[in-house]
């Protein structure tokens, strides 16, 4: 049975530079819906193939096994996006606050969890945060980098 999990992270943690707002974050989801590359190692490829308000869909190939598959992508600014893959996969990005007015990054996956077998043992909270945690770490690491480009 595919798994499902949700991990929040702050989107400024002590020391992180440039600190991001909610703005400059909702860019880069806006950019990764269109150009997952840099944000997603495991997908070599990404071209979108219908574009219509809030929606689009894009095809993609994956890392190290050639296999396409189509997205359907849905925004809500400047609060969430959805994924919706052709696996049936469902990833949602979400921007919100804490209660001390902290920026929060939010990635949930239903239906399953990339890089993790659902005919295996399900991996611990601590494990699936790890993994959770190497993908948020690259999302902001990359706007960050946008930001200091001046790009968002």
């Amino acid at each position: 049975m595919p798994y499902s999990f949700a991990a929040t992270r702050p989107v400024n943690p002590p020391g992180a530079e440039p600190v991001l707002t909610e703005e400059q974050v909702w860019k880069g989801l806006e950019y990764k819906a269109h150009d997952p590359v840099p944000f997603v190692p495991m997908i070599a490829s990404s071209k979108t193939i219908f574009e219509e308000g809030n929606k689009l869909t894009r095809e993609m190939t994956m890392a190290n096994s050639n296999i396409t598959m189509k997205e359907d992508i849905e925004t809500h600014a400047p609060t969430i996006v959805y994924f919706e893959m052709s696996t049936g996969l469902r990833i949602t990005n979400t921007i919100s606050y804490g209660p001390a007015d902290e920026l929060l990054l939010t990635y949930s996956f239903a239906n399953g969890i990339p890089g993790v077998a659902a005919d295996k043992p399900k991996p611990s909270g601590k494990e699936l945060n790890a993994i959770v945690d190497n993908a948020l770490d690259r999302s902001l690491k990359f706007i960050r980098e946008m930001v200091k480009e001046g790009k968002f």
